[in-house]
């Protein structure tokens, strides 16, 4: 009867070790897709109407291959006058990314109201990650996708400006659209999905700090010779002129004076003879 004693009081230890060993070896993180802007109010027309997506432990999304199909219309013509159909966002952030950080990163794109018929727009959008869950040998598509749809109004008279610093404020995150996903492992392209958890929007905050350096990218993107004509109300910085007075560089200068030098000096031979 010891002996059997023995043999369970064995076991359960055994399992125990297993379930910590199991519990500290997994090197899961919450990847977590938050939609910052638009959100579902007015606003004034904008040169720049900001789409603002943060992901948090942005290190998995190449782990899911992740993904944001996107497109924006205005009114229900899907072909009005600047509307963006196919957008395409690979939220993959590269090596150049600190793994170790917990930083949101924010990924972003900009479109114009200003020029079109007051009235509501709509953002569609679909997240879609790759799943090995349930395939680790990578056969077929083992996709997961989520749709989401976000109507907005843009009013002259009754907007507001996009508010970046409010739309992550204490008051207004518990109203962003938001998907978590629980990634216990993978490679690249081939996530690893847990068990299902709760998205967490509110623990990212932009500052005016960030909220300025996102626009001033956005301008400067706006005002790059490659993007001459498809933002046409941005006001852009002046391009330096050089003047034609400016004074030549030194070298220049003394090969001209030993030039007007040599002819002087010929000139003066010439009236000698």
């Amino acid at each position: 009867m010891n002996h059997v004693r023995f043999l369970a009081w064995c076991a359960l230890v055994a399992n125990s070790v297993l379930a910590i060993g199991t519990a500290t070896a997994a090197d899961w993180r919450i990847f977590e897709v938050d939609l910052i802007s638009p959100r579902n109010m007015t606003y004034t027309p904008q040169a720049l109407m900001p789409i603002v997506f943060a992901l948090q432990n942005p290190a998995s999304s190449d782990t899911t291959a992740a993904s944001i199909f996107w497109s924006v219309w205005e009114g229900n013509n899907l072909t009005s006058p600047g509307s963006i159909m196919d957008g395409v966002l690979e939220l993959d952030v590269g090596d150049n990314w600190n793994r170790t950080s917990s930083e949101p990163h924010f990924v972003t794109r900009f479109f114009n109201t200003v020029n079109y018929p007051e009235g509501f727009w709509t953002l569609s959008w679909s997240l879609q990650l790759y799943n090995c869950s349930d395939n680790p040998e990578k056969q077929g598509d083992q996709f997961i996708t989520t749709n989401n749809a976000t109507t907005f109004t843009v009013s002259r008279q009754s907007g507001k400006t996009p508010d970046l610093v409010a739309a992550t404020s204490a008051e207004t995150c518990g109203a962003t659209v938001a998907y978590a996903y629980n990634v216990t492992g993978g490679e690249y392209g081939c996530g690893f999905m847990g068990s299902n958890v709760t998205a967490n929007p509110c623990s990212v905050t932009i500052n005016p700090s960030a909220a300025s350096s996102i626009m001033a990218a956005a301008t400067e993107m706006a005002c790059s010779p490659l993007e001459t004509g498809v933002y046409p109300n941005v006001s852009c910085p002046a391009s330096p002129v050089e003047s034609s007075n400016e004074a030549a560089p030194p070298h220049v200068a003394a090969a001209v004076s030993i030039w007007l030098a040599l002819l002087t000096l010929v000139t003066t031979l010439i009236h000698l003879r």
